[in-house]
């Protein structure tokens, strides 16, 4: 997990990256570091959803391993992304949930 980086800066960029979860907006996300482990985890408590971080002196990628319970992000499944994605994937989703629909 860890090499170089304290699991404290690990920690402030895991927050940092994931805000909300990226599919339901759940801000119960759990972070599951260990520094014995090559990769870290993050689990949404709300929707299920599951990443696969590396992280290093800096989160260095992001997977989805499992799919929200409703199958968001099937699409995404198993494919390394930069953590910036779903940082942009979180604050989509929380735009979209709570600006006011116009009508038309």
């Amino acid at each position: 997990m860890l090499g170089k980086i304290s699991e404290r800066e690990a920690t402030i960029q895991v927050s940092k990256h994931f805000p909300w979860c990226p599919f339901c907006c759940s801000e119960h996300l759990e972070s599951d570091m260990k520094s014995e482990r090559s990769c870290d985890y993050i689990i949404c408590g709300n929707c299920g959803a599951k990443w696969e971080l590396k992280i290093q002196e800096r989160i260095k990628y992001v997977k989805l391993i499992s799919t929200s319970i409703d199958w968001k992000g099937k699409d995404l499944l198993e494919k390394e992304t930069e953590p910036k994605f779903w940082q942009n994937k979180a604050w989509l989703c929380i735009l979209t949930r709570r600006t006011p629909k116009k009508d038309l």
